[in-house]
């Protein structure tokens, strides 16, 4: 009699660990929805960024043109210039910056694949 209430309380005790091995399955699985949907606007705001830096290399092309058939108006095609030279460093330092934002959110989807990976391990070892 006591070994079956022995019994009763252990397979209590280990659904409680499953339950909350799901609970915390759960999570880990939002999370990395959640950084996978991340990753998918960094991926869309880089391509923009690219796009537009794309733009202002042809328009920066356009304005040294420009620069050597208009001699009177020559100084302000040089602001003009100059501005989308810092328009074009200041968007490649955004490139820049996604680049980095989306190596690390691919660092934490690939931890959380591991944790999933190790949650699943443990399940299948209560299982057993």
């Amino acid at each position: 009699m006591a070994a079956l209430e022995f019994l009763k309380n252990r397979i209590t005790l280990i659904m409680a660990e499953r339950d909350k091995a799901i609970q915390r399955a759960d999570c880990l699985q939002d999370t990395l929805q959640e950084t996978k949907e991340l990753v998918t606007q960094l991926e869309t705001d880089k391509r923009d960024v690219e796009n537009r830096l794309e733009l202002a290399d042809q328009e920066l092309d356009k304005m040294h043109e420009w620069k050597e058939e208009v001699i009177a108006g020559k100084s302000e095609l040089e602001v003009e210039v100059e501005k989308l030279r810092r328009e074009n460093d200041s968007l490649q330092n955004a490139i820049d910056t996604f680049e980095t934002a989306f190596e690390m959110k691919e660092k934490q989807i690939e931890e959380l694949q591991q944790q999933i990976d190790e949650f699943n391990q443990e399940m299948d070892d209560l299982a057993s």
